[in-house]
Formats: C-alpha cells, sequence, structure tokens
C-alpha cells in the first residue's frame, strides 16, 4: 500500500520484509556479488600483522568512500584536499573537509568497535552519527522532519516520529544485523538494512552516510570482509538517481527485488574496483620496498614502508614520531628518500613549512 509521503510513515514494517530472498536472480546475483567479495576478502587478509594493525595502515582507504557519500549528499571535496587536510590544523579545513575526515574517524570507530564487541547496537550507531555531525548527534526527538526535492520542495518522504518509535525500529534493525545470516542472504539483507536504516531516518543530519558506512560494517560482521574496505559510495554517486528511485519505489510500490539486486550488483563491481585499487598499491609498496633496500638500506625497516603507504601526505615532525627517530636522523632519512624519489618535498600553500608525498601512493589514492 503507497505511503502518503507528506504524514510520518508511523507504521514502518519491522524486518524481514516479505520478499523471497531464494528468487534466483537474487542468487545468481548473491552468487556473483559472492565471488568478488572473497577475492578482496583475500587481499585484504595480511597474515603478518592483526587485523587491529592493519586498521591503521589501510586508513588511507577511508577517504575515497568518505569523499563519494559526502558526494551523494551533495558534500563536495575531492580526495586529494582531505589527505592534505589531515595534515591541517582544525580552524585551515573547509566545512566538507571536516565532514569527510569525521566521516573516516566515524568508520574507524565503527570498525574498532565491531572488532572489540563483535556487533554494533543502536548506542554504537548513535555514536558514529555524533562523529560525523557534532553539532546534530543523537536521535531525532522533534516532529516536522521531511525529505523533500532540494529544487522543488516537493516532499517524498516522511520519516517515522517519536523517539521511542524509532528506537524501537531501530533495536529491530539491531537484531536483523547482528543475526548470523544464511550464506545466500548476506547481500540481500545488507541492502534490506540499508533501505531500513534510510526509511527510519533516526537523525537529524547523516543518515545516508551513517547508512553507506554500515553496509560494509555488515559485511564485516557477517565474515565476508576483515574490514569495510568497499568503496559501495563510488558507485551510488555514478548512480544517484537510480539510487534515489530504487529507493522510493520500495516505500512505495514494495519494490524489494529490484533494490535488492542494485545493491548486490554494486557490491560485485565495486568489489572488483577495490580488488584493483588494492593491487595497484601493493605493485606500489614492493617497488618502493626493492628500492629502499637496494638503494639505501641503511634506511630500510617495515615500519618506514608502512609509514609511506598510510600516510599520502606527512610532515617530518609527523615522520620523526612515528619512525621513531631524532629531526636529525629524520632529515636525513628524507633527504636520501627524496634523492632517489621515494617521496616528494613540496612547499604548504601559505605556510611557511613544507609537507612530504609518496607520489606512488597518492597517484593511486587520487583516482579511486
Amino acid at each position: 500500500m503507497k505511503t502518503d509521503p507528506t504524514k510520518p510513515n508511523n507504521n514502518l514494517p519491522k524486518l524481514p520484509p516479505q520478499v523471497d530472498l531464494k528468487d534466483q536472480r537474487l542468487l545468481l546475483a548473491a552468487l556473483e556479488a559472492g565471488e568478488a567479495i572473497a577475492e578482496l576478502k583475500t587481499m585484504l587478509t595480511m597474515s603478518s600483522r592483526s587485523i587491529s594493525n592493519t586498521v591503521d595502515l589501510l586508513s588511507p582507504l577511508f577517504v575515497p568512500e568518505a569523499v563519494s557519500s559526502s558526494g551523494v549528499e551533495n558534500i563536495i571535496t575531492t580526495n586529494n584536499s582531505v589527505y592534505v587536510a589531515k595534515i591541517l590544523e582544525e580552524r585551515e579545513l573547509s566545512p566538507a573537509e571536516k565532514e569527510a575526515l569525521n566521516y573516516t574517524d566515524a568508520l574507524a570507530g565503527g570498525i574498532r568497535t565491531l572488532l572489540t564487541k563483535g556487533f554494533l547496537a543502536t548506542n554504537d550507531y548513535v555514536r558514529m552519527q555524533g562523529t560525523l555531525e557534532p553539532n546534530k548527534k543523537g536521535i531525532r526527538s522533534i516532529t516536522g522532519t521531511q525529505l523533500a526535492n532540494p529544487i522543488t520542495g516537493v516532499v517524498y518522504y516522511t520519516p517515522p516520529e517519536g523517539e521511542s518509535r524509532i528506537r524501537d525500529l531501530l533495536k529491530n534493525f539491531e537484531d536483523y544485523f547482528n543475526e548470523d545470516a544464511p550464506v545466500h542472504e548476506v547481500f540481500s539483507r545488507m541492502a534490506i538494512l540499508h533501505y531500513q536504516f534510510e526509511s527510519i531516518h533516526p537523525f537529524l543530519d547523516g543518515n545516508g552516510r551513517t547508512g553507506r558506512m554500515l553496509m560494509p560494517l555488515y559485511l564485516m560482521r557477517q565474515g565476508r570482509l576483515p574490514l569495510p574496505v568497499l568503496f559501495i559510495s563510488h558507485y551510488i554517486l555514478e548512480n544517484r538517481d537510480e539510487y534515489y528511485k530504487k529507493l522510493r519505489d520500495v516505500t512505495n510500490n514494495g519494490a524489494w527485488t529490484e533494490w535488492i539486486l542494485y545493491i548486490t550488483n554494486a557490491t560485485a563491481e565495486q568489489a572488483k574496483y577495490t580488488c584493483q585499487i588494492l593491487e595497484k598499491i601493493r605493485r606500489a609498496i614492493n617497488l618502493v620496498k626493492k628500492t629502499v633496500k637496494e638503494k639505501i638500506p641503511s634506511v630500510y625497516s617495515s615500519e618506514l614502508i608502512d609509514f609511506l603507504f598510510s600516510n599520502a601526505y606527512f610532515t617530518q615532525k609527523g615522520f620523526e614520531k612515528e619512525i621513531g627517530v631524532s629531526p636529525m636522523t629524520a632529515r636525513r632519512y628524507l633527504q636520501e628518500l627524496e634523492a632517489q624519489k621515494v617521496v616528494v618535498k613540496q612547499k604548504q600553500t601559505g605556510k611557511n613549512r613544507y609537507i612530504y608525498i609518496t607520489p606512488r601512493y597518492i597517484n593511486i589514492l587520487k583516482q579511486a
């Protein structure tokens, strides 16, 4: 039954919805997504280090997802500007850069909570949103929230109202999120969960970004990924009109199957895309490692290579701290790395200081 978009959807059905998850189209799509995700999982699994340590090493890969997810909400910035923003003082950041950095912090917080507890609860979603939107954090308690076309002003959806009702729906969402899913249902359930979160619309702001963050975290909860490195917002940004249309078609027409296919196909495509990015990074790491070992062996350490490939831009002070060397030694190391073109030094715009770049890494990240 079609809902009145101008009235609160207080009868939003709880999960699970009435949809056949054994539909042949869904099973075939899940099979393709499963193969792509399995390959991505293999690439993300680093046997020589713990997953907890890998979070820091792969944290630059959260930036492209943050930029794309913010872009879906018309918060426009670039991967490069956000990498530079990581070494700036807060007062120097643009609003869009702050929001993207908040996204990476919120996602990292979700990862660490999941690694620690093994599940994510309502308070964890609230905490993530609070990191995203520190000035608008917490569950909606006031009435009047409506989603409308920004140009025409036409209301296309009014979410449920009342904090107790929202919390009740989130508890149902939480239970479904943390339930062990049958293998063939994982991607369908991820799509269902995303729709439900957007429909509950529990916060004043940050709902879309929090909801998109929860998709790869769900794959992590279900053991399909060791870390939520999946550029799914990249796909959504490039297919944004279809994304919103299919979301609304579920609300208005119960078109679950088409929505699930959209998200499952996006997952498969972006898993393959992410594998390509990781393979480029792997090759760059091996090339830099070989160069440093052969040309400047006195500088080489695994910690140094890790630092170069977890900091797209950095300062000498940051280098000193992370590598654990004196200012004099840091200067010597950086000069030798510059001589081999492993790093490049450039003057920071508008500042009387220099920053360093690992060009083989940043060139990959700019395109991710």
